[in-house]
């Protein structure tokens, strides 16, 4: 029996740097094939419609029009800069190859950032064909206290986490995390693998219930706890109210719950992001680069005072850019700031029952440290404590701050 693929339509903006040149632009329709490897008639009929229509529903904004396998609309008057529109036709159950699935090459090792104890890795699949990718790793001493539920930031990967998954691992814990969908390795949500792109943190809400459901309460040893840092806390705070049932305690490393120094106030950051997804540009990267940005130097940095970690992490980038991610999208802004107004309503913060405990790093200026200490006050199950004068990532900081940081989950999670 031949059977016949689904199509869908995605429709993705791009500004600036992102549109194709005038002059790299050729007029050109690569066709489909059905199941069978034969060129679909009716898909070809359908984008030749799609051209034609598009062509004469935007004309006056038309300068050019090509198609490479998508349609791209390019009109470099507006704003002096330049605006294209992707049309992208896919299979919607096309048959995509998955990538190794053998535990030991599913991660990636390198000198000076060893990997611990593995007991799996692997993908799992979730909705759309999108996969997750994970990892599980094996408590180095007894007696064993349970599983730690790592949850990692904004364009941070599982390796990028191997020295702190070993600090847990030697206080008894196993420890599960894995790459949130749209970065690390897992899959991205947009055809430009650079950029850092989310449109809500439900995904990520359902990322973390995918994890559970699949991997941790059918494989792992209870009581489970949840240590997040960063966007990481923000998306398990915007879960919270799901975790009773699941996590005894969780520590919020960091927590990203208030926008840290901007040029404009956080409200009209969000606004703004907006008001330009509403105008079609959540993909357009807000700030930042593109493409990851491996060469920033030390100097710099916001994250970290600690110059032999902050050189691991590079080299890392370096070796593998394609975990990697650019500056964050329009859309994942306009979802951080939604996220951050639901977590902080009081109507969401008191259906969270968990205990919690916020790690606030002193001298954050990634994150608004104070809004971090706020909610945790606000809330009923919460409390706070800060490192003085750790930067953004306590976890890849300095010796000094890094162990304060470690006792205090450590500590914490003993009181359970």
């Amino acid at each position: 029996m031949r059977l016949i693929p689904e199509w869908r339509l995605n429709i993705v903006f791009g500004l600036g740097s992102n549109a194709i040149p005038y002059n790299t632009i050729k007029l050109r329709l690569s066709e489909g094939t059905g199941a069978a490897g034969r060129t679909d008639p009716s898909l070809l009929r359908s984008a030749r419609l799609l051209l034609r229509f598009l062509n004469d529903l935007l004309t006056p904004l038309t300068r050019c029009l090509a198609w490479t396998g998508s349609l791209c609309l390019q009109h470099r008057a507006w704003m002096g800069t330049g605006m294209a529109l992707q049309a992208q036709i896919q299979p919607r159950n096309e048959n995509s190859s998955w990538p190794d699935t053998d535990p030991e090459n599913v991660l990636f090792q390198m000198d000076g950032n060893p990997m611990p104890p593995l007991i799996a890795a692997g993908y799992i699949k979730v909705e759309d064909e999108q996969r997750i990718r994970y990892a599980r790793f094996a408590a180095r001493r007894g007696p064993k206290r349970g599983t730690i539920v790592l949850l990692s930031g904004r364009n941070e990967t599982i390796e990028k986490l191997f020295e702190t998954i070993g600090d847990l691992c030697g206080l008894g814990f196993d420890v599960v995390t894995f790459d949130w969908r749209g970065q690390g390795g897992s899959s991205r949500l947009l055809r430009n693998r650079n950029k850092g792109y989310l449109d809500s943190f439900d995904t990520w809400r359902e990322d973390i219930e995918a994890i559970f459901r699949q991997i941790v309460l059918p494989d792992c040893r209870g009581p489970y706890y949840l240590l997040a840092h960063s966007s990481g806390a923000l998306a398990a705070l915007y879960a919270g109210p799901n975790l009773l049932t699941r996590v005894s305690r969780m520590v919020l490393l960091s927590p990203f719950v208030g926008f840290g120094p901007l040029p404009l106030s956080p409200n009209w950051v969000g606004r703004l992001a907006h008001w330009l997804v509403a105008l079609g540009f959540g993909s357009v990267t807000m700030w930042g680069k593109t493409k990851p940005n491996i060469a920033k130097p030390f100097v710099t940095n916001r994250l970290t005072s600690d110059a032999s970690r902050y050189a691991r992490n590079r080299k890392l980038a370096e070796l593998r850019p394609d975990l990697s991610l650019g500056g964050p999208t329009v859309a994942w802004v306009d979802a951080a700031a939604r996220a951050i107004a639901k977590v902080n309503a009081p109507s969401h913060y008191s259906n969270i029952k968990t205990p919690a405990l916020f790690v606030i790093a002193g001298s954050d200026r990634v994150v608004s440290a104070p809004a971090g200490a706020r909610l945790a006050a606000a809330m009923r199950s919460a409390s706070s404590v800060t490192v003085d004068g750790a930067r953004h990532e306590l976890l890849q900081e300095a010796d000094l701050f890094r162990e304060q940081a470690l006792a205090a989950v450590d500590a914490f999670f003993r009181e359970d």
